[in-house]
């Protein structure tokens, strides 16, 4: 499940959002803050280009990617977020629902959250180089997203979009899919048989394999394994069970590459405690924490050696990670 190759001439940092779901302002938050605060060990004196990330998301984490592709500012991306609050995007439950539609939550407002990240852009429009030629799944693209299909099994999207039947596609639409828990959340128009992107691989780590990438995940490294996918079958009759839905993080260098949020096991499903901008504070700071904890050794480990800039003498006092 690996992505294209790149065109363009910028650094390129490669982060993967993971799952999020109802704490999904805390992913946003932790994918802003690790831009910004690498955009600032990179170069203080704004001599070198600005960075390019090249971002995958998981479930809420696509929304988060999206975002963060798009390369909003923590101020804008704050703004929706408080705009948006979870209770808002999910709406009120209905057990009449889950048993004829399938959808614990139907008045969903995912897709306009997802419009208000994204307007109308397609996956045509995350092209990495605008001027290369060819439909959106030949390119290279600073947005990828995990899907199910209940017919595919996990697809990257744009990559695989041609397994959909597709030559493009509205990336809110893409959101709402990839959000889509199976039994909580109605689908997208016309995709009806594609689901949350973390039914099978909740950390897909391969997406970005041979290169390096940054890993953001809302627990921490327990559990090693999730075995949710074993009710599929009950939430919607397109889904096989699935038994395992590893989380590879007995792996310690997958471990030293990701900034955990150490969340409660489970918080994605759990209403929030925090405010709407509690949360978006909170995971900035982590991630911005944890990205000046490391040394510049460390992060040229977990990002490559060109996301910081050349370790040249003038820029060596201003690398250097804070308390």
């Amino acid at each position: 499940m690996q992505s294209q190759s790149l065109g363009t001439e910028r650094p390129v940092v490669r982060i993967l959002a993971g799952v999020a779901g109802r704490s999904l302002t805390v992913m946003v938050g932790m994918a802003i803050g690790a831009v910004d605060a690498l955009a600032a060990r990179r170069d203080g004196s704004g001599r070198l280009p600005a960075l390019q990330p090249v971002v995958a998301g998981v479930s809420g984490g696509a929304i988060a990617a999206a975002a963060l592709a798009l390369g909003l500012t923590r101020e804008r991306a704050r703004d929706i977020a408080i705009a948006y609050p979870e209770r808002n995007v999910m709406g009120a439950k209905s057990f009449r629902s889950l048993l004829t539609q399938r959808a614990l939550y139907p008045q969903a407002r995912v897709r306009e959250l997802a419009y208000a990240v994204v307007g109308d852009r397609t996956f045509a429009d995350f092209a990495l180089d605008p001027t290369s030629a060819g439909k959106p799944h030949e390119r290279a693209s600073s947005l990828l997203i995990p899907v199910y299909s209940a017919e595919h099994g996990t697809v990257l999207l744009p990559r695989d979009l041609p397994k959909l039947g597709l030559t493009d596609l509205s990336v809110a639409d893409a959101l709402v899919a990839a959000t889509r828990i199976p039994g909580f959340l109605p689908a997208a128009a016309g995709l009806e048989r594609v689901f949350d992107g973390g039914c099978q691989y909740r950390v897909p780590r391969d997406i970005f394999a041979p290169n390096p990438a940054l890993v953001l995940d809302l627990y921490g490294p327990k559990p090693y394994d999730s075995r949710g996918g074993i009710v599929f079958p009950l939430l919607h009759p397109a889904l096989p069970v699935i038994r395992s839905r590893p989380r590879p993080f007995q792996d310690k260098a997958l471990r030293e590459s990701t900034i955990f949020a150490h969340q409660s096991y489970g918080a994605a499903l759990k209403v929030p405690a925090q405010s709407t901008e509690e949360l978006f504070d909170t995971g900035y700071d982590i991630a911005t924490t944890w990205i000046r904890s490391r040394t510049d050794e460390q992060l040229r480990t977990v990002v490559g050696p060109d996301v910081l800039g050349p370790p040249d003498d003038a820029a060596v006092d201003s690398l250097r990670p804070t308390a």
